[in-house]
């Protein structure tokens, strides 16, 4: 019997009810073994098991094998009835069904798109195996990136660009970062901000949920866990159900530079972390403030978490309280960026500078895209369940509301698909763990039996999920933004693999849930002014010449509401940064007054901490911000910026179920910002079906995306470490008269011009031993090799360049770099001649020349 999945899976069959695991089931088959063993308790039911043979056998024929599977007919496994209900074309073999799997896609107007189709479904069931599988670039890494993460290659030439730009970030900067998903934007964060906690100091890393939280503590313990044993029992995850004490040493640990990362919540952020972050600024030990789904400054910061919008305000504090050159750096990423959603980082985060952007974005070729509509919410149900049954797993099915995540987990259950579990906004901290680790079958300390292969969620679920071999995500209802759309789709296929997004819409239902929702709650301008002018007459002054008001202010007219004033007042505030009229600041603690005593001092500064988290410091940027005209027109520029984003978005999402144009049309022009421009993939979609196969034939894309090379990020040059050997010249040429005096001298300087801050090295005398050396020995900076002989063209900052031994002429690319102006020191032998011009010695045309031995002097 072989060994494939088609044979594991028989002998599943004939072993039950015993379980068996010999060998190690793996994949889809590991799923069929843990419903098998589900069924005695009522864990599984007959739809889970038939559908995951299904895909077995599917998965088992793309592959070369079509050999029917015999299954016992025995009481307890799916009935002969019910084999045929659930897709697979069964003959009747006495005691036995034999199977095939029957491959099924959603319905297409014509047999030609129907073909297409199918083959679609086909690779998406294949999985690892399918050939069209995403191929990224497998870069060898710079020695900064090996040297933090232990990662050999980056994945892509985007994380290769957005790594290196962040890494060489200077203290104040804001950067703004556009890479795929699947292209690794979390390590590029987190190699930043290890490399810069080398020698202490606290990165800051915001998320949007718990989970996202949690599974982020867990991918930086394996990641710190190859250098340093310890961390896989430290804590890095600031969440509500951290005990007091825990959150007390953490806060300890940043106030000291202990604590290289903490992950929280934008809310964590602002209230339990704001003193110790506070503190860490003021002291040089706040390192990095990076902003994960930062598209989410705008879609959700603009209602409902607009916390999100208030860290620019502790940002600000941060960079006025912070040492001289050691302001924090800001870093927003995501995977996809609108222009709204961009405008609106830049002007929350990267004031007084001005924003770098490291944009790499190109659409997922992954998913190919289904969408049908359907008169009545019966048959769209029917549809659904269908597709739930027939389409690989694991799966996540969306829904708009929460009502609805609970209703559809009782139909599949009702179906026979006990396998499935609901997340949703009124889901605990622990059943969303429970739900996503019975999902994927464990975590990274361990592997335990899968319990679940759907997941039933609304938007509150999806984010931050890394499960890396979702095949299906099935969408029944129509998403508010297509923001949303694309986001969710982006569950499925993380790990490369062909990926399938179905759309079942009914449209007289949908599309007023979807309306509704997409009207943000966004206070009037009337409303605003009240609000405000109630605030600003019970003011007071800070000992920073600032004016303190108090976010709980509530009109007199309406009733008492802690956390709903509060909202709408942090709206308020944040729309009025946005338009230019304020700056708001956390509150600072008063200072002690000449000649206080200590109780009244002590009472005093109690009185404060009671109610910092309610209070905000604002200056006023705009003469006119207490004219009521000047103040409404500028609330409802914001406003109408707001809502024309929110109204394009859910058009966009109503303009792909026309199915007219293709997909990737439609998104790549959405996702493009000035001119940056998001590249198109499409592996399947209506439109596309519509002329059948792909011109280049089956298993092929309409659309390959070109993929992104975008520039590292030119930050501000620095005055040069040798600067006063060279005041007048952009470059410096230094040179040995000997192999002795290079063998004594050269690596020497070299880790010294890295610790001084030179980050750029290359050059035919260096090789990746000798940077990775360099990287060992210079702390917390950043060592980049060129090793493609790439960065010689496009880094225009401050290079080290050295040629071999016994060079006779200078390497043409650095020359050219030289005459171009660009700040190079060139390393090289004292015999050297200038390319193109034999017989003429270097020393002899550039000014100035030195030995190496005066170059160490210098520093």
């Amino acid at each position: 019997m072989s060994n494939d999945e088609w044979g594991q899976a028989r002998r599943l069959f004939d072993a039950w009810p015993a379980p068996t695991s010999d060998p190690p089931l793996v994949g889809t088959v590991r799923r069929l073994g843990d419903a098998l063993a589900g069924l005695r308790n009522g864990d599984s039911g007959w739809r889970d098991i038939v559908a995951l043979t299904h895909q077995i056998l599917l998965r088992a024929e793309a592959l070369g094998n079509s050999a029917r599977l015999p299954v016992p007919l025995r009481p307890g496994l799916p009935t002969f009835e019910q084999w045929r209900a659930g897709g697979c074309d069964a003959l009747f073999d006495g005691e036995r069904a034999l199977l095939r799997g029957a491959l099924w896609a959603p319905t297409e107007p014509s047999a030609s798109a129907r073909d297409a189709g199918l083959d679609q479904v086909r690779h998406a069931i294949m999985g690892t195996d399918s050939p069209m599988r995403r191929e990224l670039d497998d870069t060898p890494a710079d020695p900064f990136w090996a040297h933090v993460l232990g990662y050999s290659h980056y994945l892509s030439r985007g994380q290769q660009q957005a790594a290196r730009s962040l890494a060489m970030m200077p203290q104040g900067e804001t950067a703004i970062v556009c890479l795929p998903t699947g292209h690794g934007k979390t390590p590029v964060a987190l190699a930043a901000s290890l490399l810069a906690g080398t020698h202490g100091g606290v990165s800051v890393l915001v998320v949007p949920t718990v989970v996202l939280a949690i599974d982020m503590e867990r991918r930086i313990r394996d990641l710190l866990g190859h250098s340093d044993p310890s961390a896989a029992h430290r804590r890095y995850a600031y969440v509500g159900s951290l005990d007091p004490a825990a959150k007390q040493q953490m806060r300890d640990n940043i106030v000291a530079g202990r604590q290289p990362l903490v992950v929280a919540s934008p809310e964590a952020v602002a209230l339990g972390l704001q003193a110790a972050l506070l503190e860490a600024a003021k002291t040089g030990n706040l390192n990095y403030l990076i902003l994960d789904e930062a598209h989410l400054v705008e879609q959700w910061g603009n209602d409902f978490r607009t916390a999100y919008q208030s860290l620019a305000a502790q940002r600000r504090s941060w960079l006025m309280a912070a040492l001289p050159g050691r302001a924090p750096r800001t870093v927003a990423m995501s995977a996809t960026l609108t222009q709204q959603q961009v405008r609106t980082l830049e002007n929350l985060f990267a004031r007084p500078q001005q924003a770098k952007m490291v944009w790499a974005s190109e659409l997922r070729q992954e998913p190919a895209y289904f969408i049908s509509s359907f008169p009545i919410e019966a048959d769209r149900a029917e549809a659904v369940l269908e597709a739930v049954t027939r389409l690989p797993k694991p799966m996540a099915l969306y829904v708009t509301r929460r009502e609805d995540a609970k209703h559809w987990v009782e139909v599949l259950r009702e179906a026979g698909l006990h396998r499935a579990a609901a997340v949703h906004g009124d889901s605990s901290e622990d059943e969303r763990r429970a739900a996503l680790v019975g999902w994927a079958g464990g975590n990274s300390a361990a592997l335990i039996p899968t319990r679940f292969d759907v997941i039933v969620g609304t938007s509150a679920f999806g984010l931050g999920v890394d499960l890396g071999d979702v095949r299906s995500v099935i969408h029944a209802c129509l998403p508010e933004t297509v923001d949303r759309y694309y986001q969710e789709v982006g569950r499925g296929g993380r790990d490369g693999s062909p990926s399938l997004a179905y759309l079942a819409t009914c449209p007289y239902a949908d599309r007023g849930i979807a309306q509704r929702l997409n009207r943000q709650k966004l206070i009037s301008a009337p409303t605003a002014w009240e609000r405000w002018e109630g605030m600003f007459l019970q003011r007071s002054r800070t000992d920073r010449d600032l004016y303190r008001l108090n976010m709980t202010h509530r009109p007199a007219r309406l009733p008492v509401g802690y956390k709903w004033h509060r909202g709408w007042n942090e709206q308020i505030l944040n729309f009025m940064v946005r338009a230019g009229l304020i700056e708001i600041f956390p509150p600072q603690a008063p200072r002690r007054a000449y000649g206080e005593d200590d109780l009244t001092w002590a009472s005093r500064l109690a009185a404060f901490y009671e109610q910092a988290s309610n209070l905000v410091d604002v200056d006023l940027k705009d003469w006119q911000t207490n004219n009521p005209g000047h103040f409404a027109a500028a609330i409802d520029r914001v406003r109408t910026d707001i809502k024309v984003a929110q109204d394009g978005a859910l058009e966009r999402m109503e303009q792909l179920l026309l199915r007219q144009r293709c997909i990737a049309e439609d998104l790549a022009e959405y996702y493009t910002v000035d001119d940056y421009f998001t590249m198109p993939a499409c592996r399947g979609c209506p439109a596309c079906r519509q002329q059948g196969l792909p011109p280049t034939g089956p298993g092929t894309l309409y659309r390959a995306a070109l993929s992104p090379d975008p520039d590292i990020a030119e930050w501000p040059r620095h005055n040069a470490p040798l600067g006063s050997l060279h005041p007048y010249h952009q470059s410096l040429c230094l040179y040995w008269r000997s192999r002795e005096e290079r063998d004594s001298e050269l690596m020497s300087l070299l880790i010294r011009l890295a610790r001084a801050g030179v980050s750029c090295f290359g050059g035919p005398g260096l090789d990746a031993a000798h940077a990775f050396q360099i990287q060992e020995e210079a702390g917390s900076a950043a060592v980049l090799f060129d090793r493609d002989g790439n960065l010689v063209h496009e880094f225009h900052g401050l290079m080290v360049w050295v040629e071999k031994e016994d060079a006779a002429i200078v390497d043409e690319d650095v020359w050219v770099r030289m005459s171009d102006g660009e700040p190079v020191y060139l390393l090289h032998p004292e015999t050297a001649e200038e390319p193109g011009r034999p017989g003429r010695l270097l020393l002899d045309t550039h000014a100035p020349a030195l030995p190496l031995r005066h170059a160490r002097k210098g520093l």
